[in-house]
């Protein structure tokens, strides 16, 4: 989790979407390029709640409305999400009127996640969708961005210097 400056509300990825994705929600997302805005990434549930998680990212990009920046690239892939809340915003809202947007944009960056379940109002979570404990390798690459440097998906395949 990293805080963005709150002009970066413009996000676009090559990943799943258009909505959020969770690897037990993913068949209802296909993978695409994809642009929204933060506000468009939060999904309101009635009881506040992690949410928005886009999956099997290349990579994210976070820019101002001119198309500067920042490019996140994963290595392979990343899953992310990007917010107006904290965590702990999130887990400490009962409603979503106990959150209060914040002066920056929070970015989740995540090797996987878990799958959601319906837990809130039914059963949890499946065994076959549940993170376990193993090892894994995985990095991100950030780099500054304009849209005028060229395509996302082609600066992703470069070796950053």
């Amino acid at each position: 989790m990293t805080q963005i400056a709150p002009q970066l509300d413009q996000v676009s990825w090559l990943g799943r979407g258009p909505g959020e994705s969770y690897v037990d929600t993913s068949a209802a997302t296909h993978i695409g390029r994809f642009k929204a805005t933060v506000d468009e990434l939060y999904t309101p549930y009635v009881f506040p709640q992690e949410n928005g998680n886009r999956m099997d990212c290349s990579w994210v990009s976070l820019t101002n409305l001119r198309g500067a920046g920042l490019l996140v690239v994963g290595q392979p892939t990343i899953d992310f999400s990007a917010h107006w809340y904290t965590p702990m915003d999130f887990e400490n809202a009962k409603h979503t009127y106990d959150l209060v947007k914040r002066p920056f944009i929070t970015l989740n960056l995540d090797h996987r996640q878990t799958g959601i379940g319906t837990a809130s109002c039914g059963p949890g979570v499946l065994e076959q969708y549940r993170l376990k404990p193993e090892p894994f390798e995985f990095a991100v690459r950030f780099k500054p961005y304009t849209a005028d440097a060229g395509s996302p998906s082609e600066l992703a395949k470069q070796e950053f210097k």
